[in-house]
């Protein structure tokens, strides 16, 4: 047999194919309690296999990638966490991402039909799928890692933020959001609007929670895109904009919004960028992208740039954009605008 002369290096699709197996590895790390036994010690292999009750030589090849991938560092023939494990890692952290961990190590595989989607067949997009506690808390817990502080660090920068006393927070979910800012400005008031389903385990989820008496929560039938209120002098969205499928759509959304707050509100919104810098980042981005639409949902992503002229079409003007957060689960474009004239 003639073998071919290579002009490529198979290793890359290679590595790329083990570290596939790596959310699995974590989940068994998380649940043997690796990185609860490590949390603020340094200790010995043998310290770690006695507190876990595990074979000495298994443990050793475990802490070995734990390593390899800046989880767990090594010195003097100790192992202690890094501050990145021991801040989504460790149980009993308040902003632990290990139902994310789970979900990706145990969970169905998003992409189990997307053959048949690149076909045509496409199921429906049930936005019921939003509705149980278990994955509002999840989605809670995902933006306690970075997404609600990027955010209010942003409101609380803006001028006419902290003399506000009336906001709505649309598609709020639980009002982990309002809570944060609420925290920001002890004057504000805040409304949340969601599915009545949302509303529902929102009242039983936050009813001794801090400031809970400074939230209201509202049913809302998104697809009907009726009324939300007005008087607002903040108007919080996150996310729902994809909802808003066409630029007559997201026009029509933007001109109820206008409609609904004072003159001079702030309207500010958190969406996903359709663009980042770094190379691992864009490639998150663009999976999510494939099984979002793969799902039957019409997009993850909204150009900042197709948001401002749709706001500037209903009566907003002084944008504020910083740059997208790559530090964070997906890059967030954050957009603050003021609205300088009333429309119809």
């Amino acid at each position: 047999m003639k073998l071919p002369v290579l002009n490529s290096p198979y290793s890359q699709i290679n590595n790329l194919l083990y570290k596939s197996y790596l959310p699995k590895i974590i989940n068994s790390a998380i649940e043997t309690g690796l990185f609860d036994a490590l949390s603020g010690k340094s200790l010995s292999l043998d310290e770690v296999a006695k507190e876990l009750n595990s074979d000495a030589h298994i443990t050793d090849a475990l802490l070995q990638i734990l390593v390899a991938i800046d989880f767990v560092k090594k010195q003097d023939d100790c192992y202690s966490l890094t501050v990145l494990s021991e801040e989504y890692l460790v149980s009993n952290s308040v902003v632990n991402q290990l139902r994310a961990v789970k979900m990706f190590s145990k969970g169905a595989n998003p992409f189990d039909d997307l053959a048949q989607a690149l076909r045509g067949n496409i199921r429906r997009f049930d936005s019921k799928l939003w509705v149980s506690e278990q994955t509002v808390l999840a989605m809670e817990q995902s933006a306690k890692a970075g997404e609600i502080q990027a955010a209010v660090s942003f409101v609380k920068s803006i001028p006419g933020f902290h003399e506000a006393t009336k906001m709505c927070d649309f598609a709020g979910s639980t009002g982990y959001y309002s809570f944060a800012l609420l925290q920001e400005n002890t004057s504000l008031h805040s409304h949340v609007y969601d599915l009545p389903e949302i509303c529902a385990l929102a009242r039983k989820l936050k009813y001794e929670e801090e400031s809970c008496d400074r939230i209201t929560y509202h049913d809302f039938d998104s697809s009907g895109i009726g009324s939300f209120g007005g008087g607002y002098d903040v108007f919080f969205i996150s996310r729902f904009l994809y909802e808003c499928r066409t630029d007559r759509s997201l026009l029509t959304f933007l001109k109820k919004v206008n409609n609904s707050m004072k003159p001079g509100g702030l309207f500010i919104s958190s969406h996903i960028s359709s663009s980042c810098a770094n190379k691992e980042s864009c490639l998150t981005l663009v999976i999510a992208e494939l099984m979002t639409r793969s799902k039957g949902y019409p997009t993850y992503m909204l150009p900042v740039e197709t948001l401002k002229e749709a706001l500037n079409g209903a009566g907003f003007g002084e944008f504020t954009t910083p740059q997208p957060d790559e530090d964070i689960a997906f890059p967030v474009q954050l957009l603050s605008a003021k609205k300088v004239k009333d429309v119809e």
